[in-house]
């Protein structure tokens, strides 16, 4: 499994949109809790997320969600 940091990113007026995508849609990130700063004015949200490949990530999304994602690969490392 790799790990990937999933970036979403919004328009203030899509929020009700992006909330609503959720309903019906079978992920283990729903319901879970996750980074957001739509109530700091910036409308993003992050999840960290394990998966086989980056397809497999986006899969965890919500298609209106995905599509305005980036997925990045990550590895934990130690600051020095």
């Amino acid at each position: 499994m790799r790990r990937f940091a999933l970036w979403h990113r919004h328009q203030p007026d899509e929020c009700q949109s992006v909330f609503a995508s959720w309903r019906g849609f079978d992920s283990p990130l729903r319901k879970a809790p996750a980074l957001a700063s739509c109530l700091t004015g910036t409308h993003r949200v992050c999840w960290t997320v394990d998966a086989e490949n980056a397809a497999s990530a986006a899969g965890l999304l919500p298609t209106f969600v995905a599509d305005r994602t980036e997925i990045v690969e990550v590895r934990e490392i130690t600051i020095p």
